[in-house]
């Protein structure tokens, strides 16, 4: 169990690290009420530290803390993206509005992680200017690191279908009724996305990052001999459609999406391939002996 007073002192001592505000706790009586910034519970008192700086020094030195982090964000993502400054760079051709947009919003990336994909997106921004739209930009700026480990595995599980570009998050399977079944289930498999990480709610959080689209979107009907070529990652296989008017529904990436899903760079899971296969086996057949894209 936490000690109470090693647990304040560290919360003290993050405060004072992140906003320059130190504060002092005391019991003492006879404290001009003026110093009293607040009462806590056992007559305990919060006064500033520093009785004689002014509110107007304490805000330049909370404004001073926030720059120098900003600052030494900036170096870091920049200096990531060194390592890809190569001959086939087109310094001369970037546009400066980007790079002034890019700047304001890298600034406030805080983690090592997110340095690196701020890092990323200047580096591919470099050799092909227009591969990030702003909106791209503010969408990741608004990710924390939860929030991009959750689009990490979704990433993870799209499939792209024959010569598509963008992925899909496939989520289900269904023979489409007819007049003689209308009345009868209509036998749809779902996939369990949870079982690889990904959650329903993760899946809200995504659509309300506006990194996929909000409503589940139904494939036109396959006719039955009508093969696919499903890739997933850097491997691809084969499937064929067993009935007729058979449908895939799935969520698509959002154009903001797709461009941060360029920063993802997963391994090959073999496994969601398997299951996806195996549960989809009623309405597809397919090779599990699945192939690596050269």
């Amino acid at each position: 169990m936490n000690n109470p007073v090693d647990s304040r002192t560290k919360y003290l001592n993050l405060v004072k690290q992140l906003t320059g505000i130190d504060f002092e706790i005391t019991t003492d009586e006879g404290i001009d009420e003026k110093r009293v910034i607040n009462h806590l519970k056992n007559d305990e008192q919060v006064l500033i530290r520093d009785e004689e700086s002014t509110i107007n020094q304490r805000i330049n030195k909370r404004s001073q803390i926030n720059e120098a982090r900003q600052q030494y964000n900036l170096e870091q993502i920049f200096s990531l993206a060194l390592d890809h400054v190569k001959g086939d760079v087109l310094i001369d051709k970037l546009d400066l509005d980007w790079v002034m947009k890019f700047t304001n919003l890298a600034k406030n990336c805080y983690t090592p992680s997110m340095h690196e994909l701020w890092s990323k997106i200047l580096s591919v921004e470099l050799v092909q200017q227009g591969s990030f739209s702003y909106r791209s930009l503010k969408t990741l700026s608004e990710l924390g690191t939860k929030e991009a480990k959750i689009f990490y595995k979704a990433v993870r599980l799209m499939c792209r279908f024959n010569d598509e570009h963008s992925g899909r998050l496939l989520t289900g399977l269904y023979k489409k009724p007819t007049l003689i079944n209308i009345f009868s289930s209509s036998g749809k498999v779902s996939l369990n996305l949870n079982q690889f990480g990904l959650s329903y709610t993760h899946l809200i959080s995504l659509a309300e990052l506006g990194l996929i689209h909000q409503q589940e979107i139904e494939s036109a009907p396959y006719n039955s001999k009508d093969t696919l070529k499903l890739s997933q990652n850097k491997q691809s296989f084969d499937v064929v459609v067993k009935q007729k008017d058979v449908v895939f529904t799935y969520y698509k990436l959002t154009p903001s999406g797709y461009e941060l899903s360029r920063l993802v760079n997963p391994p090959n899971d073999s496994d969601f391939i398997n299951y996806l296969l195996r549960d989809f086996a009623d309405l597809l057949s397919g090779n599990y002996d699945v192939t690596s894209k050269a």
